[in-house]
């Protein structure tokens, strides 16, 4: 994790790394599926995640529908593949930089 600015009120604002998916995910043709990204940082620091600043290594033909939070270690990009075939996003080759607030 590096740190960018400090708040006023002493929070930290870093970006950190998270990478995944942890095992190989499948995305039929026409369908939607979700490819969980882990945070690489201490997680014990990050109180909030405020965003994404990049995310790398989708397939082509993989469009990104949606991005959640489900925890402060997992990033959760809902991907869509509207080709007339299957598409795999191979483990650990998607990673994105977010920013986060932290103590």
């Amino acid at each position: 994790m590096s740190v960018e600015a400090q708040t006023a009120d002493g929070w930290k604002i870093a970006t950190a790394t998270a990478v995944g998916p942890a095992a190989a995910v499948s995305v039929a043709a026409g369908a939607a599926a979700d490819v969980d990204l882990t945070v690489a940082a201490n997680p014990a620091k990050i109180v909030k995640i405020l965003g994404i600043t990049s995310i790398a290594g989708l397939p082509s033909g993989i469009v990104l529908a949606g991005v959640t939070y489900p925890t402060l270690t997992t990033i959760r990009l809902r991907v869509f593949n509207p080709t007339a075939s299957a598409i795999t996003v191979t483990a650990n080759s998607v990673s994105a930089t977010i920013l986060a607030k932290a103590a």
